[in-house]
């Protein structure tokens, strides 16, 4: 069946015609219902038919701002709603797929348990995925976040809402309160709801008529209708976006409406992790070379800051929310400022120890030691229990790529927003940077990193790199011609030389095409030559 489908589209976009007056970025609506599949209708069902698939274009024009995935989403929202109005949404990413035909039944049994609280918002499932590599050198798998971190979170009010695999009640996303979710648009006025939902009549009777489970409009007026909803302009003057549906202050779409929609709203989630052995719910693709991997924590953290450092900041919903619920949203909203205190250790210690002097004070050292030792060490444990079992090399590649992806993707993340607040309301928005998860995959597999198509993005990871090894390079030298005690520095020195050996072979020991850009290298020599005659 979708092989069908992709070679009507192939033979559409092929069409000369369609194609002059068609463009990715400006094109009408189009709605298009397929039941030939689907069950007959006569009463039987057929075990073998597909369920009713609908194909939704949404329509774009250049004037108008798209919303990027949360505008796609509350498209899909408004056309359902008219299709099926079914009172359970199911979110999955154009890269995922349904693993485990029992998972919407899993998720169903917490929506459907009478033993419950009426305010649970949504389950959500963790994010796995079937490209990932034995090795993981770019931390695919988010073992801290829905390996343990999420599981904590479901002892407070549950998890955050992660952007795909969860399964949601469609009248929390549209702004319902959970004390009269049931009954919250059935009494208010038809004149309201289509200020606030849109011009739609036959949304609005979806919205008067909660869970029903049918078509909502007639099935001549249905594919009307449905490109009525689905077109550029029809959110003009409405609320959606800013109080209704997934809201667009943020390019984490995901983040932000969970915290601001649902938790400040009163509603609850739930975390639905499989059994150890059992089929993985839903099943993704990650990124499989540095670049990607870089933009696509560039973008998640760019968006968590904008909301941090905006009047939604969640250390200031005290009163909408706990203090460790806030704390939660938080801790993930300034995560990108870890940026600047890798920063200095990447810098002042190098600096002072090629020069000979020290940056830790000796008294102390032993102080410092034991931090970094029980550090490690508790992050050894909580991987190893994540993993069942010891896992050294899954701790090593996790703490490789958080380093990595501080002096990168969170320096730039807070550049971005920095200069967004700089331009002040009306300024530009944080960029939504697109991952491409379709590339050679054989590098990432063999745990070999993949530098191809590396932007600026890695420039301030490899300049440090560098300065680090002439660092040590050059102050051991002194140490041994001169004499000294910087076991601190030395040490430190050494550690990060060896967290930052991928970029050195990528650099100076590999010739294939997946080495480090010769632009970005010749850069990063200009710059740490430069630091160090002004500083060494």
């Amino acid at each position: 069946m979708y092989e069908t489908f992709k070679e009507g589209v192939e033979e559409v976009m092929s069409d000369a015609a369609l194609s002059q007056s068609w463009t990715k970025a400006d094109h009408d609506a189009h709605v298009e219902q397929d039941s030939s599949n689907s069950n007959s209708g006569d009463g039987e069902e057929d075990e073998d038919a597909t369920p009713l698939l609908v194909y939704v274009s949404r329509g774009k024009r250049r004037s108008s701002t798209h919303h990027f995935k949360a505008g796609a989403l509350n498209v899909l929202l408004r056309v359902s709603s008219l299709m099926s109005n079914s009172p359970y949404v199911m979110v999955l990413d154009c890269d995922m797929y349904c693993n485990s035909r029992s998972s919407i039944l899993e998720a169903m049994c917490f929506h459907l348990d009478g033993r419950r609280r009426a305010d649970l918002a949504f389950v959500q499932f963790p994010q796995m995925f079937h490209n990932l590599s034995t090795s993981d050198i770019y931390a695919n798998e988010l073992r801290s976040i829905f390996w343990t971190r999420w599981k904590g979170l479901d002892g407070l009010r549950g998890p955050i809402l992660s952007g795909t695999g969860f399964c949601a009640r469609r009248d929390a996303i549209y702004g319902a309160l959970p004390a009269s979710s049931q009954d919250q648009f059935s009494g208010v006025e038809v004149g309201e709801l289509k200020r606030r939902f849109g011009v739609s009549n036959g949304h609005i009777a979806s919205l008067r008529r909660p869970g029903t489970g049918s078509t909502i409009v007639a099935r001549d007026a249905l594919p009307q209708d449905a490109e009525l909803v689905a077109c550029c302009d029809y959110e003009t003057g409405t609320e959606w976006g800013e109080e209704v549906g997934f809201l667009y202050q943020s390019v984490v779409e995901d983040y932000f409406t969970g915290y601001r929609q649902l938790y400040c709203r009163g509603w609850t989630s739930v975390y639905c992790f499989p059994a150890t052995g059992s089929r993985p719910p839903f099943l993704g693709s990650v990124p499989t070379n540095l670049n990607d991997a870089l933009v696509q924590n560039k973008r998640w953290m760019s968006g968590m800051l904008a909301v941090g450092l905006s009047r939604h900041c969640p250390l200031a919903s005290a009163a909408a929310i706990s203090v460790p619920e806030s704390m939660g949203f938080a801790y993930y909203a300034f995560m990108a400022l870890y940026a600047f205190p890798v920063l200095c250790y990447a810098i002042v210690p190098q600096l002072c120890f090629f020069r000979g002097g020290t940056s830790f004070p000796e008294a102390s050292t032993l102080w410092f030691a034991a931090v970094f030792v029980s550090s490690s060490l508790q992050h050894l444990v909580e991987v190893s229990v994540a993993k069942r079992g010891l896992a050294a090399r899954t701790c090593w590649n996790e703490q490789r790529f958080w380093a990595l992806n501080a002096v990168t993707g969170q320096l730039f993340a807070c550049l971005s927003v920095a200069l967004n607040l700089v331009d002040g309301a009306g300024g530009r928005a944080v960029d939504f940077d697109l991952t491409s998860k379709a590339s050679d995959d054989r590098l990432y597999r063999d745990g070999v990193f993949d530098f191809a198509g590396c932007s600026t993005l890695l420039l301030p990871a490899t300049t440090l790199c560098l300065l680090n090894a002439a660092a040590l390079v050059g102050g051991v030298w002194k140490m041994v011609g001169r004499g000294g005690n910087m076991p601190g520095e030395l040490f430190l020195l050494c550690y990060i030389a060896a967290l930052s050996y991928p970029l050195l072979q990528g650099m100076f020991l590999r010739r294939d095409l997946a080495r480090v850009p010769a632009r970005i290298t010749a850069m990063s020599v200009a710059m740490v030559a430069t630091l160090l005659s002004l500083f060494g």
